[in-house]
């Protein structure tokens, strides 16, 4: 991607988090970038492509951050439980450095579907992957392995939405912690 492209990006970013996916303007966007909004347009046609972008970069982010923490663990239980650990620190660092677009991104859904399906899928793989490891190591007992993931994915995801409703008594790194414990009481080979 071209520097023109990622100073956008990045100034629709912080003008997005400053006001809003709703009250952010191309115009607003422009001036946060220091170029013209013919300049603007010559690279994004609209606000919502702009937006696809910033959810773009951050799930790319997001992705890396994730893979890093899978890999700096020794077992296939401390793998899972720093994905998740930072899967959680993530989105609720997210929440709080973008507080106006958390029920945004809720109304958004439809608009970034395909980039959550993208990630979905790539958590997909990669939970498939820790929980093969685990019965690889004799650690895991897993009948159907795809299945087992798609259920834990499917537990992580229920966790973000009472941390997206910013509940205040929410801790969503204790929640996680728990709902780990009660699945790995479940897998772990006895």
């Amino acid at each position: 991607m071209n520097n023109k492209k990622e100073l956008i990006i990045e100034s629709a970013e912080e003008v997005f988090s400053r006001f809003g996916y709703k009250k952010s303007t191309m115009e607003d966007i422009a001036s946060q970038a220091h170029i013209g909004k013919a300049t603007l347009y010559y690279y994004f046609p609209s606000k919502e492509v702009i937006f696809g972008e910033v959810i773009r970069k951050d799930s790319e982010r997001f992705r890396s951050k994730l893979n890093e923490a899978a890999a700096s663990a020794h077992t296939p239980e401390a793998k899972i439980r720093a994905y998740v650990a930072t899967r959680m620190i993530h989105l609720e660092d997210m929440s709080k450095f973008y507080p106006t677009l958390t029920q945004e991104y809720l109304d958004q859904y439809f608009f970034v579907e395909q980039i959550r399906t993208e990630f979905y899928d790539y958590e997909n793989t990669v939970l498939s992957r820790l929980l093969q490891d685990g019965i690889d190591q004799n650690e895991f007992f897993v009948d159907d392995v795809e299945c087992t993931a798609r259920m834990l994915a499917i537990a992580i995801k229920g966790l973000e939405y009472p941390m997206l409703q910013n509940k205040e008594d929410y801790d969503i790194i204790e929640e996680s912690t728990k709902m780990l414990d009660i699945i790995f009481n479940g897998i772990k080979r006895r």
